[in-house]
């Protein structure tokens, strides 16, 4: 199916954070009549490789998108979920440049479990092969020069084993803010997707701009590892230790937002 060029082609991306509940709003938010999930529900768009170094970076993005709706119907919102989007502020500000009036969601989560969700994540998938804990203490030696324009292929350590810093919410939030007008954004909490879903999704609707739709509740969130190893137990204690010495608390990331 054609796509006319001068469509815009995501109004709605839900930018992060990793493993804090993204693929299931994706799937709760596709089953909104109204709204389009792009095919893959991550476009990686404003993270690809060749992104930046196209001269116009609009077309790019657009071709990009285009072969991501091969089902699009004329919704009226279409919907990329990236989560690593708001990881790299040149990230945040390339995906609002390509669309000034689109809107973001981000869902936080507890950032010790999301850490060690990630950690999973990576040891699944070969990316990871040291003890939680070792890769807890290791990030940053691993992640030097952040700042720098590093390589952000696939299996790049700013990719795979940013478990901690990924966490740093309120570094993450005043650079979203700092580009995209605040009632454009809407922060969400896992728990609250979890275990207020019908009242989340009524204020995801209402965000949005559409009409209420009964979402039915389903089981998403499923528990890493039941028994914790004393090595994982270890490594929680560093990595709340960690976050109590970045001053990363719900208490300062609301501090963000409401500013």
């Amino acid at each position: 199916m054609g796509i006319s060029s001068n469509i815009i082609l995501v109004n709605l991306h839900i930018i992060g954070v990793q493993k804090a509940g993204t693929t299931a709003l994706s799937s709760f938010l596709n089953q909104h009549p109204d709204i389009y999930l792009v095919d893959g529900k991550e476009a990686h768009v404003f993270d690809h490789l060749l992104y930046s170094q196209q001269s116009n970076k609009q077309e790019f993005a657009t071709q990009l998108y285009q072969t991501k709706l091969s089902k699009y119907q004329n919704q009226s919102i279409i919907c990329d979920a990236t989560p690593i989007t708001i990881f790299r502020p040149a990230f945040i500000k390339s995906c609002y440049q390509f669309n000034p009036k689109a809107k973001f969601i981000v869902v936080l989560r507890d950032p010790v479990d999301r850490a060690v969700s990630q950690y999973y994540m990576e040891l699944a998938r070969s990316y990871e092969h040291r003890s939680m804990l070792t890769a807890f203490l290791l990030e940053a030696f691993r992640l030097r020069g952040i700042n720098q324009p590093p390589s952000w292929d696939i299996d790049s350590p700013f990719r795979t084993h940013s478990y901690l810093s990924r966490g740093r919410y309120s570094k993450q939030l005043k650079s979203l803010y700092a580009v995209v007008p605040k009632n454009q954004v809407l922060v969400l909490q896992q728990d609250a997707l979890k275990n207020q879903h019908k009242e989340t999704m009524h204020k995801v609707f209402e965000f949005l701009d559409l009409p209420p739709h009964d979402i039915p509740t389903k089981q998403v969130f499923v528990s890493e590892k039941q028994t914790p190893s004393m090595n994982e137990l270890l490594a929680r204690i560093y990595a709340r230790l960690y976050y109590l010495c970045h001053r990363e608390t719900p208490k300062n990331w609301q501090k963000v937002i409401d500013a």
